[in-house]
């Protein structure tokens, strides 16, 4: 009696494709799965962030940039118009503080921001804002 083996589709361990030919024991459906799945297990065990956590941090630390530059003083009005033009993103930052009037204070780290009125931008710095 002949036993026949019926070959049990793989699954490539990065993208999840079948594996449709090679050996029997292979992992990955190409090298550059073969690739990126042992890069992201030597990020895991160095401790590296992922890809967007790195993006993040680059535009947090370019915003905070942006408001150092401009903020010569404690206290600074710019324009929306300047901000963006620097490529200040606004969706990201790292806390906020509402005041009792209402008015919601956006920070970057020490630096922040308060929209005002006619497209324009009170930028101020906040030393209390950075301690854990």
């Amino acid at each position: 009696m002949i036993n026949s083996v019926i070959p049990v589709p793989k699954e490539c361990r990065n993208c999840g494709e079948e594996i449709l030919y090679g050996r029997t024991d292979k992992k990955f459906c190409n090298d550059a799965c073969r690739i990126d799945y042992n890069n992201k297990v030597k990020m895991e065990r160095r401790g590296e962030h992922p890809e967007f956590v790195k993006k993040i941090a680059k535009i947090l630390s370019h915003n905070y940039q942006i408001l150092r530059k401009l903020n010569t003083k404690s206290k600074t009005i710019v324009s929306e118009q300047q901000l963006n033009g620097l490529g200040f993103n606004f969706n990201y930052l790292t806390s906020y503080h509402i005041t009792q009037k209402g008015d919601v204070y956006h920070f970057c780290f020490d630096q922040g921001y308060l929209k005002i009125k006619d497209n324009q931008v009170l930028l101020v710095v906040q030393p209390n804002q950075t301690e854990m």
